[in-house]
Formats: C-alpha cells, sequence, structure tokens
C-alpha cells in the first residue's frame, strides 16, 4: 500500500460522512433529527450534525475512515487512499460544525399528563430512588410525565421555568439505540443562551455548599443517600462534564449569597469514577477560589468508590449496590 501524506489524511478524516456516504451509495434511510440509519445494519446509526457513526451490535464508531475499515474491511491506508480517490474532482464539502444558536425564550413544548405513574415506577423500582423524595419533587413541581411516559425534570431558578431533561422509562433495545452508550431516550430541551448552562437543580436552606452531578438521577441517587443530612446546599446536574454549568452555578450562587449576607463554604464533584470524571475534578481544581473574609474555598472530590471488577461506577450505581445490600440482610 502507497505511504498516504499528511493533507490525505487531514481530508479523509474531516470529510462530510453523509456527503460522502451518499457519494459512494451506501444504502442510508432518514429516521428524522439529521439521523440516519444503514438499510443493511439495522444497528449502524449515521450522526449528520456530529459528523459521526456508530454502529451499536459491533460497539465501534468514528469519521468517515473509521467508516471504511468496519464496514468495507479496510485497512486505514487503503480507506485514506479510497476517499481521497472518490473525492477526486467531486466538490465534496469538509465538515462544519452547525453554528449554535439559541432561542430568545424558553418554550416548554412537553405534553404532561395527570398521572406520574410511570415516571414513579422507574424511578423508584428501576432507579431506586427514594420513594418518598421523589414525591415530594412530584408534589414540588419539579419532576412530571410526559404523553410518551418520559420522566420530565423541570429546571427552574426563582420559581421561573428555564429548562427542562426529558428522560425515557422504557429501555431501548440495542440494535435501536442512537449511541451505544445510551439504553434510554434522553433530550435536553432547548433554551436561552444563559439557561442552557444550568441544570436541573435543588437547594436546601441557603446555598452554602455547592454539589455538582453528571445526570439529574445522580444527583436525585446521592440526595437519597444523603437526605438526613443534607442542609444549606445546592445541588445541580451538568448532563455531563460542562465547565460552564460549573462557572454558571458558581456564578448564580455567590451572587444568591451576597443578597442574604451569607458566604460559600465549600464546593463538591460528584461526578463518575470514570477517566473522563476524574479528569474533569482535576481541571476544576486547579482553580483557586478565596472569599473576601480571605479563607479558601474547597473544591473537594466526591467521586464515589469503584468496587472491584468495575470500570465505572456512579451515584447511582451507588445507591442500586446500597439497597441491594440491605435487601440481602432482610
Amino acid at each position: 500500500m502507497k505511504y498516504v501524506s499528511a493533507d490525505e489524511k487531514e481530508k479523509a478524516n474531516n470529510v462530510n460522512l453523509l456527503e460522502y456516504l451518499s457519494l459512494i451509495g451506501e444504502p442510508l434511510k432518514s429516521e428524522g433529527n439529521n439521523f440516519y440509519r444503514h438499510e443493511d445494519h439495522d444497528s449502524l446509526v449515521i450522526h449528520a450534525k456530529k459528523n459521526y457513526f456508530s454502529w451499536n451490535s459491533k460497539g465501534v464508531s468514528g469519521n468517515a475512515v473509521t467508516y471504511l475499515m468496519n464496514v468495507h474491511d479496510l485497512k486505514f491506508q487503503e480507506a485514506v487512499k479510497k476517499i481521497n480517490t472518490d473525492l477526486d474532482g467531486k466538490d465534496l464539502s469538509a465538515y462544519k460544525p452547525p453554528k449554535i444558536t439559541y432561542p430568545e425564550y424558553f418554550k416548554y413544548d412537553v405534553k404532561e399528563v395527570s398521572t406520574t405513574k410511570n415516571a414513579f415506577d422507574y424511578l423508584v423500582n428501576d432507579r431506586k430512588l427514594d420513594p418518598d423524595l421523589v414525591q415530594s419533587f412530584i408534589k414540588a413541581d419539579l419532576i412530571k410525565e410526559d404523553s410518551y411516559r418520559n420522566v420530565v425534570f423541570k429546571w427552574k431558578e426563582n420559581g421561573q421555568l428555564i429548562g427542562a431533561n426529558l428522560q425515557g422509562t422504557r429501555e431501548i433495545p440495542p440494535k435501536k439505540r442512537i449511541d451505544t452508550n445510551r439504553p434510554y431516550f434522553k433530550k435536553v430541551l432547548p433554551t436561552t443562551k444563559d439557561a442552557t448552562n444550568s441544570g436541573f437543580n435543588i437547594t436546601r436552606g441557603y446555598p452554602e455548599k455547592l454539589y455538582f452531578f453528571e445526570s439529574p438521577i445522580d444527583l436525585l441517587s446521592y440526595f437519597s443517600l444523603n437526605k438526613n443530612t443534607l442542609t444549606n446546599c445546592r445541588l445541580i446536574s451538568m448532563d455531563g462534564l460542562k465547565q460552564q454549568t460549573f462557572a454558571y452555578t458558581l456564578k448564580r450562587t455567590l451572587k444568591d449569597l451576597r443578597s442574604r449576607n451569607r458566604k460559600l463554604d465549600s464546593i463538591k464533584l460528584c461526578v463518575d469514577n470514570d477517566e473522563a470524571g476524574k479528569e474533569f475534578v482535576s481541571k476544576i481544581q486547579q482553580y483557586k477560589l478565596t472569599r473576601s473574609d480571605g479563607k479558601d474555598i474547597p473544591i473537594e472530590s466526591y467521586i464515589p468508590d469503584l468496587p472491584p471488577g468495575e470500570i465505572k461506577w456512579d451515584w447511582n450505581n451507588q445507591l442500586k449496590a446500597k439497597v441491594n445490600e440491605s435487601l440481602k440482610k432482610t
């Protein structure tokens, strides 16, 4: 196989995946929302907006080069050469990430239903959350259910609805999953630029302690484990590992505390025990935060302990393990 140049690699790696696969005649069918599914491999999905594919049954994902290597069994150099040959003389665009736009106002277009039975059953029986806690948040209009049986986690600030998460309650069959690592439907509703950096949050008393989580489920799991000891705190879901959410919440909380003549005591990073979570903690702990009275604000790692044999562990795993252990003793 001939040597491939750096320019050839760059061109192959950055080609618009959907346009290229259409050019070479790959059998794809649209599933809406910029997703396309391979007609011969029903677990292979193209994410046009993000310019990559996921082949769930094989556990692989990537760009056009990776696609050819896995779907057409080509070696790396062969895949790079093929893409460059296919593109020769063709006016095919390189992938450009879409410009992010934000609505001027948050539009809550969720069709809520009067019952929360499916949401409650999923959160309590599948996720093992404390039933009294779940019921209290349902009554507080922070958790609802929509017409598709999804759990709705409402984001509120000062009583105003500014955003929401949707969490599916029915497991998606492996071959139908858009993302291999997501067995349930998940969606964050589009909201304003400022509110995008917020998330599902709960405040108890004065927010003198901040707790950051990767998801609403993790937040509620930690709350279930520590509901009798959590006081004067604010817990917030980042929907991943978002430094923007950390910064936004910190700024908002400091403003709230100043208006009440209170001060921030500590920050807890309650993220997953995996490489990404540890890297996030390392980045955030590089910041040095000092109060107006000269006292440092500690940024603490509250990552759950990783049990032997596991490669990833989150606060919902921790809650389930404790509940199961309690059941064994009864």
